[in-house]
Order: structure tokens, then C-alpha cells, then sequence
């Protein structure tokens, strides 16, 4: 994997991530059940200040009522206005999207929020910590183990997928 390519696929990831940790921390049901992203203004300039590679996400999703549909939306808007043709090529990002590096990568961040739902949710942390816990999670024996079995598997398919017939 070249390096620009590990790198999009971080930047795209942390997005990712970030869009997550906002839905989990700032999400309120309101009139007829439905879910606004509302995230305080001290806590948005804090947001701001502490992460602005992904704080523009909060243009895209605060006070607007949050579906799966708005918050792909948010998500691919941001990429394709903030980063796709600055700090990730253009040609890059649907390829990072289409990977299987970055399916594993949030897959591997899937399990870990539901795995760590009850400590996530026991107190408000910030989106650096929830980096760090996940970074730290990764290297543990069972997620790498983990890891090597899905990477078997992929090449498996695709071993499969691009076989010719005899």
C-alpha cells in the first residue's frame, strides 16, 4: 500500500470515526423520536480548536435531524468538499471508500465501539482518547489475530473471484 494511499485512507477513516463519536456523544431525540445532532457552542469551539482537520463535519450535521441517509450524506460531502483535491487526491478517494484495507479498518472500529459501549458511554470522552483506546485495542494479540484471519479470507475471495476455469 503506497503511502499516499494509507494516508487517505487514515484521513477518510478518522472522518469516519469522528461522525461516530458525534452521533454517540451529541445525538438527542426530539419531536416524534426523531434525532438531531446538537452539540453545545462551548463544545463546538472546543471541537474546533482541539480538531480541526474534521470539525467542518459539524457544518454538515449539527442541529439537522440525523438518518443513516443524512449522515452518509455529511460523511461524502465532507470528504468530497474538504479533503478530496487537498490533502487527498482525487483519484484517491473512492478507491480508500471500495478497499478492503478501510472496510476492515471500520469494521475493526464497529466492534470496538460496541465492545466498549458501557465504558464510551459512562462518561463523555474526547475524540483523541477514543483514538487512542481503539490505536491500543488494535494491537492486542486477539485483534490481530483477528486482523490476519480477515486478510486470509480476502485474498481467499479474491483468489476466487479472479480464477480462471479450467
Amino acid at each position: 500500500m503506497s503511502t499516499e494511499f494509507g494516508t487517505a485512507v487514515k484521513k477518510i477513516a478518522e472522518v469516519m470515526m469522528f461522525e461516530n463519536w458525534l452521533r454517540f456523544y451529541f445525538i438527542n431525540e426530539e419531536e416524534d423520536s426523531k434525532l438531531f445532532i446538537r452539540v453545545p457552542e462551548q463544545a463546538e469551539e472546543r471541537i474546533q480548536k482541539d480538531y480541526p482537520d474534521v470539525a467542518g463535519l459539524l457544518e454538515f450535521m449539527n442541529n439537522k435531524e440525523i438518518t443513516f441517509e443524512t449522515s452518509r450524506s455529511a460523511v461524502c460531502t465532507f470528504v468530497a468538499t474538504k479533503l478530496e483535491g487537498k490533502s487527498v487526491r482525487n483519484d484517491l478517494t473512492g478507491r480508500v471508500f471500495d478497499s478492503s484495507v478501510f472496510q476492515l479498518q471500520m469494521q475493526l472500529f464497529n466492534i470496538w465501539v460496541q465492545s466498549h459501549e458501557a465504558q464510551l458511554d459512562s462518561s463523555f470522552m474526547e475524540f483523541r482518547t477514543w483514538l487512542e483506546m481503539f490505536e491500543e485495542w488494535k494491537k492486542s494479540d486477539r485483534v490481530k489475530e483477528y486482523v490476519e484471519e480477515m486478510k486470509d479470507t480476502l485474498v481467499r475471495a479474491a483468489k476466487d473471484t479472479c480464477s480462471v476455469p479450467q
